[in-house]
């Protein structure tokens, strides 16, 4: 069977934590990427509350740690290790119940030899998560969760009904990137008809692109663009929920959220005539 193909199409995408390997799927399956990140990490390595919860962990006071992206699985590390408290922090990770929202923070924990309690199946949505947790007594236990993308009450309704005495966390935001050139030029290519698709990885992508947009005063172009000639790809139901609460419809959705099978069902989309 033949492997579908992009033939040359150009996708677009707004990546930005791996833009090089976003970039080698689009080559690799024949297509043209053209790169346009809206985010920027500000880590927030010098916040009491993370540095609170990683001395409360550290000290025993914490009994379920909850890592929702590998990003942020990362930074915690990392503070910790600024802390001079990373060996402390991993011994005592390795005590309590962790839990992995997805493979990505998943591998941040393997790599430090933390056991991981609870994963829960595709697409790694919150319901999934808190449906694989169903099992874990929470009541009057303390736990810490770290912000994920923006408000999501899901988790935190969950915990609370569940009766626990939990801390939310933002260890980092995403910003708008330094510079918007990039973004602004997209839209300009995308009027002109020399964009096939733009693809969408994560959540926090979709208001930071209408945010680039919205102050350039280039709103309208860019849905017009996308109501229009443009292909619109979400990596999942996650993102693809938050395109459709912006008004953005979705022409794509793997079936796994991944970037490989992203691209992949970019191909089949045109391939089918799309």
């Amino acid at each position: 069977m033949t492997k579908a193909s992009l033939n040359g199409r150009v996708l677009a995408f707004v990546e930005a934590r791996m833009p090089d390997e976003m970039a080698g799927l689009i080559r690799r399956h024949g297509g043209v990427p053209l790169a346009a990140p809206v985010m920027q990490e500000h880590y927030r390595q010098d916040s009491p509350e993370v540095q609170q919860a990683v001395a409360d962990v550290c000290d025993g006071r914490v009994e379920v740690a909850i890592f929702l992206t590998g990003v942020g699985a990362n930074a915690m590390m990392g503070i910790a290790e600024g802390m001079g408290r990373l060996p402390e922090f991993e011994d005592a990770l390795r005590e309590i119940t962790v839990v992995a929202r997805s493979p990505k923070p998943g591998r941040i924990l393997r790599r430090h030899k933390i056991p991981i309690a609870i994963m829960p199946p595709e697409p790694y949505t919150s319901s999934d998560l808190t449906a694989a947790m169903a099992g874990l007594s929470l009541s009057d236990k303390r736990v810490i969760f770290q912000r994920y993308g923006g408000p999501d009450s899901e988790l935190p309704t969950y915990l609370r009904e569940q009766g626990a005495d939990y801390r939310e966390l933002t260890l980092y935001d995403w910003g708008l990137p330094d510079d918007s050139g990039p973004v602004l030029g997209l839209i300009d290519r995308m009027e002109q008809g020399e964009v096939d698709a733009l693809a969408f990885t994560s959540r926090p992508q979709v208001p930071n692109l209408l945010e680039i947009a919205a102050g350039a005063g280039r709103e309208d172009a860019l849905r017009d663009c996308l109501a229009g000639s443009v292909a619109v790809a979400s990596v999942g139901p996650v993102c693809s929920r938050k395109l459709r609460e912006c008004g953005i419809g979705v022409d794509v959705e793997p079936g796994h959220p991944h970037m490989g099978n992203l691209v992949l069902a970019v191909a089949d989309y045109f391939g089918d005539g799309g």
